[in-house]
């Protein structure tokens, strides 16, 4: 008996040590951004490499905040497939990109359409 609940805990431990972050349409990736000041922060541009990329998308409506060194910017998650992806980030100015950021691994869950309403007849 000792056994089986320990086979259950260890299972249960194992299982929320090594769960991923979900996100859906709603989500926002978050990020600290290390610059001299907030408007150099806010005046990078961001890419988010998904799955092992080698090519950078653009990370749209990102935003920064804070009033020191580093700033917390967020941004809206894109739409991903269902399932499981990795992303890293990097910024870029002038000077040129940085190096990618380490992995954040997460789970895409769709969200389920909305129920139509209102259904009618226009004549």
């Amino acid at each position: 008996m000792k056994k089986i609940l320990f086979a259950i805990l260890f299972s249960a431990l194992s299982a929320f040590a090594f769960a991923q972050a979900q996100a859906t349409s709603t989500s926002k990736f978050a990020f600290d951004q290390a610059a001299l000041q907030l408007s150099d922060a806010q005046g990078y541009t961001y890419k988010y490499y998904p799955d092992g990329a080698s090519t950078g998308t653009i990370l749209a409506n990102t935003t920064c905040s804070g009033t020191t060194s580093p700033f917390q910017c967020q941004a809206p998650i894109p739409v991903f497939t269902q399932g499981s992806h990795t992303v890293t980030f990097s910024s870029t100015n002038i000077a040129g990109e940085s190096a990618k950021s380490t992995p954040l691994s997460f789970v895409y869950v769709a969200n389920p359409p909305v129920i139509p309403a209102n259904p009618r007849i226009i004549p």
